[in-house]
């Protein structure tokens, strides 16, 4: 241990029984200027500072040692000379360690109380170095967060912009890593496959399925072009992928999922709604408003289920949308919808570009109450 004190009478006094065992002190002449001692950690662990219990008012060197060791957190030992009468320290240390005693004293209870501050030290010091440890595993995490929700940005398509569509997106994710997606493609000149999926929880693990369902959808849209059999390959995808978990778990994982292949020649819309928030079709021309509910359950809950698909025929000009539930629900009671609501919304906003009409729903929500929740909305005109 590196002792560190001042050239005082009292201080030299104590130094010389330290040296009777064993112990090196080092004088400071200048603690300010002799603070590099005391910068690196190691040597941190190792030091003690000596000082008198009451420090001379006149004395800039023992305010400014004492001052090192708050910086610092250098533990003290206070010595003071027996008197019948002793009065209170003007000041002790807020941040670091001390210990008191009187002198002169038994080089046994000396020993003691050097063992006990250095014990008390290496405490202090490996908490800390947990603590920072900590800290730094924490800011990796949000920076591997920040970097995984980029990514899940960039996997989101762009909009299309033709004479028979257009179709755009938004993505609000929560502050946790999404577990909502959407995605469309044109799979043949004329018909256009997309699809919208809520993964049922937050965090890395509806992140890890949703970027597993993102990695099958290209291949599945373009390969398959039916609502219905790409709802069947993505259960049969989800009971492979969680056979194992599904055996020790009674809650499985799922998600549910809006599924749709748009026909623009024949103007036909061909869609199953597994367990998801109801897509809005809104006709201008006549100002009728369709709701697509058909479908089945959510994906990934049973291996076998029966499959409803549900077709429309739209009137060019017609507008849609299409949503996951954290733009419907609210965070303080999961039972209150706001599907009337979007309802009329959409109805009143109809008249906007898709860019503004997105945003309008997307500001409705955050009116109504804090989000907490992943919400993806896509919309878009079928001319």
């Amino acid at each position: 241990m590196n002792i560190y004190t001042l050239d005082i009478p009292e201080c030299r006094d104590f130094s010389l029984v330290l040296q009777t065992l064993d112990k090196k002190v080092i004088f400071l002449e200048d603690p300010v200027g002799q603070q590099h001692l005391f910068r690196n950690k190691t040597d941190l662990l190792q030091s003690l500072f000596i000082l008198p219990l009451y420090l001379s008012r006149d004395s800039s060197q023992q305010t400014a040692l004492f001052a090192l060791a708050e910086s610092y957190e250098i533990p003290i030992l206070f010595i003071y000379k027996r008197s019948k009468k002793l009065k209170d320290p003007q000041t002790l240390p807020k941040k670091t360690i001390y210990e008191s005693m009187a002198f002169p004293a038994d080089p046994v209870e000396i020993k003691l109380k050097l063992k006990a501050l250095q014990n008390i030290s290496m405490q202090l010091y490996s908490t800390k170095m947990k603590e920072q440890e900590l800290v730094n595993i924490g800011l990796k995490v949000k920076q591997n967060l920040r970097v995984a929700q980029n990514f899940q940005q960039l996997v989101l398509p762009t909009s299309i912009q033709k004479k028979d569509i257009e179709i755009q997106g938004l993505f609000q994710p929560s502050s946790e890593l999404s577990g909502d997606l959407f995605y469309w493609q044109e799979v043949e000149d004329g018909k256009y496959g997309f699809i919208i999926i809520d993964v049922c929880g937050k965090g890395i693990q509806a992140a890890l399925i949703s970027m597993s369902i993102r990695s099958l959808m290209p291949g599945l849209i373009k390969r398959v072009k039916d609502p219905t059999f790409i709802t069947k390959e993505l259960n049969k995808h989800m009971g492979h992928l969680f056979q194992e978990y599904q055996k020790e778990n009674t809650n499985a994982p799922y998600f549910t999922a809006f599924i749709a292949f748009v026909d623009t020649a024949a103007r036909i819309i061909e869609y199953v709604n597994n367990g998801h928030p109801p897509a809005m079709m809104y006709s201008p021309c006549n100002n009728d408003l369709q709701i697509l509910s058909n479908g089945s359950m959510p994906i990934g809950l049973v291996p076998d289920m029966p499959i409803e698909k549900g077709s429309i025929h739209y009137e060019a000009g017609s507008r849609f949308v299409i949503y996951t539930d954290g733009l419907s629900e609210s965070p303080s009671n999961h039972t209150i919808h706001r599907f009337d609501k979007i309802e009329q919304e959409f109805i009143d906003n109809v008249h906007l570009d898709t860019s503004d009409l997105l945003h309008e729903l997307l500001l409705s929500r955050m009116k109504h109450s804090e989000i907490n929740d992943d919400i993806c909305i896509i919309a878009g005109t079928l001319f």
